[in-house]
């Protein structure tokens, strides 16, 4: 018998839950992260089953903890990854507390549900469970859950690698932005991330006459500001199909049926995507999706000008999030930002983090497949590029293999996306079983 298949997964899932809803009622809104103790009660958990957690600091009450479960070193470790920290909130936008675990129509309410406290649970569950039914292991397996990834991983990950890199290396990461499912034209499509785009957050700053609020000005500071604003949000960058948005989009085009395999086949052609993303796709989040993996993106997120009323300011800052394809730089990215808006503007680039990719073809992709295959028949896995920052910009330079894959089942018609940073962001109970099996099925394939 298979060791998944002599766990009491009813059991195993009251656990987890009752860790999970701990988890949530910890506020580690970052800013400023207050970490230190979710990373604290994780450590005790662990310290109960007789593992030996380790609580690294990274600054005041920023904190990581790493546990190993050590195998004979056949093969090199593993490491199962999830961040501590969260994004604010508006309460008011909350139909709940998000910090009590609301329980509510067989849901878990709460931020950090889905980004990523179910992750960080049932990645501790399969360390627990392997070491209580003491499992021979062929290699190590690390449990990592770090602080500060919501906002670049200063204080986690990349503190990790700096100060800590014995503690964490291995030849795998596995964390988030994958294993959920995406519906599309009735094909499920089960996402695995193998690449992420890399980030550039750059200052443009513009100038002008100041004046008096009375007398209007077309071409004041604030003005131009804002006309480079929606310049940018209305006008693509130029596309680049690069292997990874190409692979996923062939994938899936190889599902669907005629006329829609030949339709979202032409994504791939420049002269004919921006009419498919804007009029022939219905799912909006998906073809923004879809449309951010096609192109280097520069959206503007933050606007400073001024500080009266009645006064024209004589300069404006607008913020920009740019998001890089692999492949490419930030000086590629700052070039097709002048083609749109002109050389009058200045530029200056804040912080810049490079794209990463892992193998598509690797045989982990195969353990996947198996391992969704026995638990959803039906649906298919999809390595795919992920248009956010991960964890995995710092493992990268450790030299592991990243992949996306936090396993987890949603509702029919539900939407992940729409989950993740969401109000009254949730998480289906059923869906944390599927993501507590899947993953420790796969876990025990790697790891014996």
């Amino acid at each position: 018998m298979k060791i998944w298949e002599e766990i009491n997964w009813d059991e195993a899932l009251e656990e987890a839950l009752g860790h999970f809803k701990n988890l949530i009622r910890f506020k580690t809104v970052n800013p400023p992260g207050d970490e230190k103790p979710a990373a604290e009660y994780l450590a005790e958990v662990f310290r109960k089953e007789g593992l030996e957690p380790e609580v690294l600091d990274s600054a005041d009450n920023r904190a990581n903890v790493v546990c190993r479960l050590r195998g004979n070193g056949d093969k090199p470790p593993i490491l199962l990854n999830g961040h501590l920290d969260v994004v604010p909130v508006e309460r008011d936008k909350w139909s709940c507390d998000p910090f009590e675990a609301i329980e509510r129509d067989g849901c878990i309410y709460g931020r950090g549900a889905v980004d990523m406290k179910n992750m960080v649970t049932t990645s501790a569950m399969c360390l627990l469970l392997l070491k209580r039914f003491g499992v021979p292991l062929k290699r190590d397996l690390i449990f990592c859950a770090v602080a500060d990834e919501e906002t670049g991983g200063q204080y986690g990950s990349q503190f990790l690698v700096d100060e800590h890199p014995d503690k964490v290396r291995a030849e795998y990461s596995i964390s988030e932005l994958g294993g959920f499912p995406l519906e599309m034209f009735g094909t499920r499509f089960y996402l695995v991330q193998v690449a992420e785009k890399g980030a550039c957050w750059f200052r443009i700053k513009t100038s002008g006459d100041p004046g008096h609020g009375s007398i209007p000005d077309s071409n004041s500071a604030l003005i131009k500001a804002a006309r480079i604003a929606a310049t940018l949000g209305a006008k693509r960058l130029p596309q680049h199909n690069v292997e990874a948005a190409s692979r996923f989009i062939r994938l899936l085009s190889s599902h669907l049926k005629f006329p829609k395999n030949i339709i979202f086949k032409l994504l791939l052609n420049p002269t004919f995507s921006s009419l498919i993303l804007d009029r022939l796709i219905p799912q909006k989040d998906v073809a923004r999706a879809l449309s951010a993996v096609l192109h280097n993106t520069a959206n503007p997120t933050v606007i400073r000008a001024g500080n009266k009323s009645n006064v024209i300011p004589s300069e404006a800052i607008l913020e920009v999030d740019g998001r890089i394809l692999p492949g490419f730089t930030r000086e590629d990215l700052v070039k097709e930002v002048r083609a749109l808006i002109g050389e009058e503007a200045e530029i200056e680039v804040m912080r810049e983090m490079t794209p990463t990719e892992s193998p598509a073809q690797d045989s982990i992709m195969d353990l996947i497949a198996e391992v969704i295959a026995s638990h959803d028949p039906a649906g298919l896995v999809a390595p795919y590029l992920v248009t956010g920052i991960t964890d995995a910009t710092h493992w990268k330079r450790l030299g592991m293999k990243c992949y996306g894959f936090s396993p987890l089942k949603l509702p029919e018609g539900a939407s992940f996306q729409s989950l993740l940073h969401g109000h009254d962001e949730r998480i289906p109970i059923e869906g944390l079983r599927f993501g507590l099996q899947v993953l420790f099925e796969l876990i025990t394939k790697l790891v014996t």
